[in-house]
């Protein structure tokens, strides 16, 4: 009897709980509308889910509230990254974050999507940022990490290319994310990071090519112009210097056929020059004489007259 009357106490105070606690919900709820109507959402946020918890205790009587403002809450939280100040990406970050998991627990995958695209940009702020300062391992990481939410961001792996190039030394890694930044760029209509890619990709190993030539290094010179053509294979500059390489290695035909690739960009004194000696080489001397003839200026001008006047004896 003793535990059948504590039994139907407790009953009873549960029941005057309840009846107590759902208008509980309806004035918390009531309450962050009234926030959000004076544009002030973090107390909307705080009082949602105070009535969120507050419905979970009620039971059926609640559930429809419950609902209502499970419904809402992602988006608050959303609407709550624009009032963080735009340059403080750490805090952006987080209350991205914070966003995609409440969207989760609501299974709310519209917000979700939407706060998990602005996530790789912001991450992308805070490795520029990480590289004006010259914490290069870090801004590696945190360009690794937009490229793991988002594998087609061009401007991550352009970045991570410059890093790779200047600072780490690391040719391999620099290689790989400027073609990445190029691919990606070109694929996914971000024009500008590709372009500048291509430059940055093509340069480097054009420069090498020229370091090498001049050391006459003809192999180095030959492979550094090869991997300039990757990145651009119009570019005038490399095919002249692989003619002018696989010349001095005695290569006539990769010669002949890397200086009509030129031609076709740039019709030039230079390239003729290369031309006429390959033909030269090959003892071809009917076409090296066609090919000196084209010289007509520049500094190969009296070399090429002096080999069809001289040497060939061109008619």
């Amino acid at each position: 009897m003793k535990f059948l009357s504590i039994l139907v106490a407790f009953l009873g105070f549960t029941l005057c709980s309840f009846s107590q606690t759902l208008p509980d919900v309806v004035e918390a709820r009531n309450r962050g509308t009234n926030f959000m109507g004076e544009g002030n959402i973090e107390s909307a946020i705080t009082e949602f889910e105070r009535c969120i918890e507050l419905a979970g205790l009620v039971g059926e009587d609640a559930v429809y509230i419950q609902f209502e403002i499970e419904q809402a809450l992602p988006n608050l939280y959303f609407q709550l990254v624009s009032k963080v100040p735009r340059d403080n990406h750490a805090a952006i970050l987080e209350a991205l974050e914070k966003t995609v998991e409440v969207a989760e627990r609501y299974n709310d995958n519209r917000t979700k999507e939407n706060a998990e695209r602005q996530i790789p940009q912001v991450i992308f702020a805070l490795g520029a940022a990480a590289y004006q300062a010259q914490n290069y391992d870090e801004a590696v990481k945190f360009f690794d990490e937009v490229i793991a939410r988002n594998p087609n961001h061009a401007g991550a792996y352009y970045i991570k290319g410059i890093i790779f190039e200047n600072a780490l030394k690391d040719e391999d890694q620099m290689d790989e994310n400027y073609r990445l930044a190029l691919e990606k760029g070109r694929e996914f209509g971000d024009a500008r990071n590709a372009q500048l890619a291509q430059q940055r990709w093509r340069n480097y190993y054009y420069n090498t090519g020229v370091r090498a030539q001049g050391g006459q290094r003809w192999d180095e010179a030959i492979y550094s112009f090869t991997k300039s053509l990757e990145a651009d294979d119009a570019h005038y500059e490399s095919l002249l210097g692989l003619a002018i390489s696989h010349n001095a290695r005695r290569n006539w035909d990769q010669a002949i056929a890397f200086g009509e690739r030129a031609l076709q960009v740039k019709e030039d004194s230079a390239v003729y020059w290369e031309i006429g000696r390959a033909y030269q080489g090959k003892n071809d001397n009917n076409k090296a004489c066609e090919s000196f003839r084209r010289v007509t200026d520049g500094p190969r001008l009296e070399n090429a007259r002096h080999e069809m006047q001289h040497v060939l004896r061109c008619n």
